[in-house]
């Protein structure tokens, strides 16, 4: 090794994006006995399921704001979640199959809860990829070392993983499958608000308006009330795109009136609105829900593989761990 590479520290696996696809491949693949490195530009894990903090512990899901368990595999999954009492059903969005689930007491508890004890690099952007006689060496925007490592995981969205392999020829079938992936994304404006007290539905879907969904933030279990009901307001995705660019003051304004025409409720306080240029992705159907490569010690996962969903992207995630055990 260079007296560069000496100085760098060497895990069996790096996984780049600490959403719910790459945090629980670092709890399956920690739990196995591997040394695991977990990297998010991020500050903190989450993803599209990270949380807003708005005063102290209050906080809310601008994101994903549940994660609907369908599959055996997600159910067992969320059955263990459940007893770890990090997840609770939200029985008044599903109360017919009882599988809604909500973090508590948010919905980036989850990530926390998975990457554990996992070495977890914050702030950190993977922008190369190198490689050793032996190691994946992982670089960030200013061409330093971050990590080397045995076998590399990339499960940021399809735009972000595609910029990352595409600097390295070895990985051109990954970056053939995440390319296609690309071409199916759909951005959105959310924000939050506040209004009195309601006996208001938990989730109201208007039509013909700027707002694909308002969701009751607050009804989620353990979520503080403050005498007030939190909503989250999610942007119709072709009304996004036309207002992609748009400045946030006429985004807030728009989504407020039409936010208040749907429901009558008086807005008592509100946020900044957020942009999710990557927030949700056509499940790509002309390839595996994973990839694993076992020939150069690489592989994909997301929602964007599979479903296009949070359910998605733990099956995704779950998908890939069982590939790269057979092809051991």
């Amino acid at each position: 090794m260079t007296s560069e590479q000496n100085n760098t520290p060497i895990f069996d696996i790096a996984i780049v994006g600490a959403g719910l696809a790459g945090s629980l491949c670092a709890h399956l693949l920690s739990t196995s006995g591997q040394s695991v490195c977990v990297i998010d530009k991020s500050r903190g894990s989450g993803g599209r399921a990270s949380s807003k903090r708005l005063k102290g512990d209050v906080s809310c899901d601008l994101g994903a704001f549940y994660v609907h368990a369908k599959h055996p595999n997600t159910k067992a999954l969320f059955d263990r979640l459940l007893n770890d009492k990090v997840v609770a059903p939200w029985p008044a969005l599903d109360t017919t199959n009882a599988s809604a689930f909500v973090g508590v007491p948010k919905m980036s508890s989850i990530t926390r809860h998975l990457l554990g004890e996992t070495h977890f690099i914050t702030n950190t952007r993977v922008h190369h990829l190198d490689q050793t006689s032996s190691h994946w060496l992982l670089r960030d925007e200013r061409y330093q070392p971050i990590v080397l490592a045995k076998k590399i995981i990339i499960t940021a969205p399809a735009p972000q993983s595609a910029a990352i392999l595409s600097t390295h020829s070895a990985l051109s079938s990954l970056l053939e499958t995440t390319n296609q992936a690309c071409e199916g994304y759909q951005s959105q404006w959310a924000m939050w608000l506040e209004t009195n007290a309601s006996e208001a539905d938990v989730l109201i879907e208007p039509q013909n308006t700027p707002i694909k969904r308002i969701i009751k933030d607050s009804d989620k279990a353990q979520r503080q009330h403050d005498g007030c009901d939190r909503w989250v307001i999610q942007a119709d995705p072709d009304w996004t795109k036309q207002h992609l660019d748009d400045d946030k003051n006429d985004i807030a304004a728009a989504l407020l009136e039409a936010f208040t025409s749907n429901t009558h409720l008086n807005i008592t306080r509100h946020g900044e609105p957020h942009r999710w240029f990557l927030s949700r992705f056509f499940a790509n159907k002309t390839h595996n829900a994973t990839t694993w490569s076992a020939q150069h010690n690489a592989g994909i996962a997301g929602d964007w593989l599979c479903q296009g969903d949070a359910e998605g992207a733990l099956l995704s995630a779950l998908t890939l761990i069982q590939q790269m055990k057979d092809a051991q």
